[in-house]
């Protein structure tokens, strides 16, 4: 294969294939429905009690939301189970009362227990609700016969923030009919504008298990989806709401024993935050001797691959509306990357206080955020800031800005600056671009990163084209880069027809195209991958995809002890096939094998993941990775094991047990803990984690810890 820079006279081919997208696309879009359904919630004068029974007066008084129409198998049909949405409200809470009728009550489905877990796999209703009536944004709670908590907030550009956690309360019932849910979520759950009158969007959702169908109101086609708030109804006539003073203190005390090494010591520590609602829609956090304690393990995990890996982000403080402060290529190349904070070379560093202010007032939504660390040893204190803007526009449109700032530390110090914008018209087309600058002391020049993007999807194709340019010095001081040095252009296109029948929902033909250039104009690596992707109507689904890839080394790496791969031009060709089960089943299973070409050897890399479910109340997991690799550099074999354990006593209370092991370092890693939501809003944590590195008769202990700790939420 010859491989051959990319011209400007090639890249101006793509700017105007990507044109010609954009173009043809626009003059195929659906309208939406000029007029949106509407529903006038009614005004109670006494509070429900939210015992999940529908048995007060009031809820028979009021007219029920019924006509839901099926999302999955046959878009657009009546459901095949009738569903009654009651809405009503007073001075503090939204009600929703829920009679699921089930011609099958004993088939039921409800397994799922812990907290923030998606609830698909299980029968559910969902409620999404747009408070600020912007028709971009809402707030999701989910839940199940158990009385399990989702609650997320969503955009339509397609960001998710599963670590939003409110209060809200719910309550089931199961008898011969079906069964009965009652929801109340206060008002100061919610983020809405001071009105006379209030209008917000809503969705409301039904998953039917057993039969694998999913139900909505308002009607939605396969091209949009449950974030798609544009397409929400109309929940009208909402008077007196009002959201209160909105002041929580969360004081918070831990007690712990740890050790790394042999090094032990004890801590006994206390610490506070503060949530102010400045205003209805404007949040203040402050914390106070921080605590940012991990109650689980990062995964173990083998990297084949000469670029760094990314870990998420798992510490409380800096979930809460992360997405205000994503910017950038999400697990590429992001401006902000929280774990940069109170983490240095793998050594956690205390944080004396820091300040967090968010909202969105009028149509500018906004972040900020600093942070002090304490001097450690050799290591001075740090200061961290970071300021995000962005201002709506064009209905459901963007424009903004990030400014970063690492101080206290000469060899770390930094400030970035970018800016951002998308656009999102049409059906589903949205068009982003955002650059950004990073400034080190000494470094003028290649500190710059780019990328402009447009992509569709729909429910019978969809496809997207981005270009993505960072500079070879490319490296803000609170950032994750995963690759620098590089011009890339990323292709992907599927179309993705129903046959129809009993056995086959969809079928997906697609195809990829990647080319990546250093700054110099040298052909770094360049990748073909064709796939295709059958869905049963079970929602069993099984992937094939064929890889032709080239990739230039410019210098050697190690891929494990010993093993190198050596500078030079590589073309990997692999095959990888992929099954994935149900997750609604008593058991499930994942499975993937991927072969070929690697390095100028061989790779076979397979994995499996195994689900069950014994009992009601236990979860089992096993997850593992074997890879054989050889190299002309060296050859290994690697293990890495997961095994995890959950006992749910009800979804207040949890616990889980993780084993982790990797063959290839001899590493063992252990994790227990156990999850206790006392009171909404308040929780308490046993957390035991330990690290070990085997071999010979006897195993060296890495480090361990032993961690008590108990958030109390006091609103005001």
């Amino acid at each position: 294969m010859t491989r051959t820079p990319l011209s400007s006279g090639s890249l101006a081919q793509w700017v105007a294939m990507v044109a010609t997208m954009l173009v043809w696309p626009s003059q195929v879009v659906a309208q939406t429905t000029a007029t949106s359904p509407r529903v006038a919630p009614t005004r109670l004068e006494q509070p429900m009690r939210v015992d999940g029974l529908l048995d007060e007066p009031a809820w028979q008084r009021i007219e029920p939301v019924t006509d839901l129409r099926q999302y999955e198998p046959l878009n657009g049909e009546p459901a095949t189970e009738r569903t009654e949405f009651r809405i009503a409200y007073d001075d503090e809470f939204l009600y929703f009362g829920i009679r699921a009728f089930d011609s099958d009550p004993d088939a039921i489905v409800a397994r799922q227990f812990e907290r923030d877990s998606f609830i698909d796999a299980d029968d559910s209703i969902s409620i999404a609700i747009d408070s600020l009536n912007d028709n971009r944004t809402a707030l999701a709670f989910q839940t199940n016969v158990l009385g399990t908590k989702l609650d997320l907030q969503m955009s339509e550009a397609g960001s998710f923030n599963l670590s939003w956690d409110t209060i809200w309360y719910t309550k089931a019932n199961v008898d011969e009919l079906g069964y009965t849910i009652e929801i109340a979520i206060p008002w100061f759950s919610l983020r809405f504008k001071p009105a006379d009158e209030l209008t917000m969007g809503l969705n409301l959702e039904r998953i039917i298990r057993r039969k694998n169908e999913k139900v909505n109101w308002p009607y939605l086609s396969r091209d949009y989806g449950f974030s798609t708030v544009s397409q929400y109804a109309d929940m009208v006539g909402i008077r007196g709401a009002k959201r209160g003073v909105n002041l929580e203190a969360k004081p918070y005390g831990l007690a712990g024993h740890g050790q790394i090494l042999n090094e032990t010591s004890n801590e006994l520590d206390a610490g506070l935050d503060v949530k102010w609602g400045l205003t209805s829609d404007v949040t203040a956090d402050l914390t106070f001797n921080s605590d940012f304690a991990q109650v689980e393990s990062d995964d173990l995990r083998i990297n084949l691959s000469r670029f760094g890996l990314f870990f998420p982000e798992k510490r409380d403080f800096f979930l809460e509306r992360a997405d205000l402060f994503r910017f950038g290529l999400a697990r590429e190349v992001e401006v902000f990357f929280s774990r940069r904070i109170g983490l240095r070379d793998g050594q956690a560093v205390p944080i004396l206080a820091g300040a967090r202010a968010y909202g969105q007032p009028g149509n500018t939504n906004f972040g900020l955020m600093t942070l002090r660390t304490r001097d450690i040893g050799e290591l001075s204190g740090e200061q961290f800031s970071v300021a995000r803007v962005q201002q709506n526009i064009l209905g459901r449109s963007a424009i903004g800005g990030i400014y970063t700032r690492r101080s206290g530390d000469p060899t770390r110090e930094d400030t970035t600056t970018g800016g951002d914008a998308q656009f999102l018209f049409g059906t589903n087309i949205l068009v982003r671009g955002s650059f950004a600058h990073s400034g080190r002391p000494g470094v003028e020049s290649g500190n710059w990163f780019s990328s402009v993007s447009a992509s569709q999807r729909r429910d019978l194709y969809d496809w997207s084209v981005q270009y993505v340019d960072v500079g070879d010095r490319f490296a803000p001081g609170m950032g994750f880069v995963r690759r620098s040095d590089q011009r890339r252009i990323t292709t992907n296109m599927h179309y993705k027809p129903r046959p129809g029948g009993d056995s086959v929902r969809q079928l997906t033909f697609g195809l990829r195209y990647d080319r990546v250039e250093n700054q110099r104009g040298v052909l770094e690596s360049e990748s073909v991958r064709p796939g295709f992707l059958i869905l049963f109507q079970s929602e069993d689904q099984g992937t094939l995809l064929y890889r032709d890839a080239f990739e230039r080394v410019p210098q050697g790496f190690a891929i494990a002890p010993g093993v190198v791969v050596a500078p030079g031009d590589y073309d990997n060709n692999q095959v990888t096939v992929d099954f994935v089960s149900n997750p609604a089943r008593r058991w499930s299973v994942g499975a993937t094998f991927v072969g070929g070409g690697f390095f100028g050897g061989t790779i076979k890399s397979a994995t499996l993941n195994l689900g069950l479910r014994p009992l009601p109340r236990i979860n089992l997991r096993s997850e593992n990775q074997y890879d054989v690799v050889d190299v002309p550099g060296g050859s290994f074999k690697s293990l890495i094991t997961r095994l995890a354990a959950s006992y749910y006593f009800s979804p207040e209370l949890t616990t889980r047990a993780v084993v982790q092991y990797s063959t290839l370092y001899d590493e063992l890693v252990l994790n227990f803990r156990t999850r206790w939501i006392y009171t909404p809003g308040s929780e308490a944590w046993l957390v035991y984690d330990e690290g070990r590195i085997l071999g010979g008769p006897l195993s060296t202990l890495h480090d361990r810890a032993l961690v008590l700790k108990a958030v109390h939420n006091l609103r005001f």
